[in-house]
């Protein structure tokens, strides 16, 4: 009787244990006079499957943004209007399509500084860094930045459910005037601490650079 009381104990100061290990992901918001914005970095492997009920494969964190206009008037949103910066070693990347992570072809990714091969992004964005109100610029002397980069692996077959998830899930490209959610899939090298990182907004409704920190 004694042996199972103490077997009793034990089980339950071992489930005590993982229950504090419980990842909470990152969040930050920010507003212009257009549009709030809110978002939630769900950067572990393990949590990265949990939200999607599916594996999108390795290198791929999720930005699960909201998005709501501050007028009647609607607003043109898209994917396409954010970047996740990695300010330590200036990685910029822009959000995968679901087609890109699991339609036919999968995506092989390569990373190559600026100085390597100039991409539309790093040039875009070379004249908006300082314009944010996050310090999303890169100060002098910094590391050069990474452009990520990705080709086709004409091979693989996709794989239609993960395909179909992604899709569901996925931040719309829409115009409204009503809140709209959903998750952005980033590529994302190596590890960086929390903040080094910033998502940056530029789209239709303006500029914002959302800023986590500890």
């Amino acid at each position: 009787m004694r042996k199972q009381y103490c077997l009793a104990i034990l089980l339950l100061g071992a489930n005590l244990l993982f229950g504090a290990k419980k990842v909470i992901s990152p969040n930050t918001s920010g507003s212009n006079e257009q549009v709030d914005m809110d978002a939630t970095l769900i950067m572990s492997p393990e949590e990265v499957t949990q939200q999607l009920g599916a594996d999108p494969g390795p290198g791929i964190v999720l930005l699960r943004m909201k998005l709501t206009p501050k007028t009647d008037t609607p607003v043109q949103v898209s994917p396409d209007d954010f970047i996740l910066l990695a300010h330590d070693d200036g990685e910029r990347s822009k959000p995968f399509t679901p087609n890109e992570i699991a339609g036919q072809g999968a995506l092989v990714e390569s990373a190559k500084t600026a100085a390597q091969k100039k991409t539309s992004l790093s040039a875009g964005l070379g004249g908006m860094m300082g314009m944010g109100g996050g310090g999303g610029g890169l100060s002098p002397g910094s590391s050069p930045a990474v452009t990520v980069n990705s080709k086709m692996d004409e091979k693989s077959k996709g794989n239609q459910k993960l395909l179909d998830t992604l899709k569901a899930k996925a931040f719309p490209t829409t115009e409204t005037a009503k809140p709209v959610e959903g998750f952005l899939y980033f590529p994302l090298d190596g590890k960086h601490k929390l903040k080094n990182l910033a998502v940056l907004y530029r789209g239709p409704a303006g500029k914002l650079d959302l800023e986590f920190v500890h």
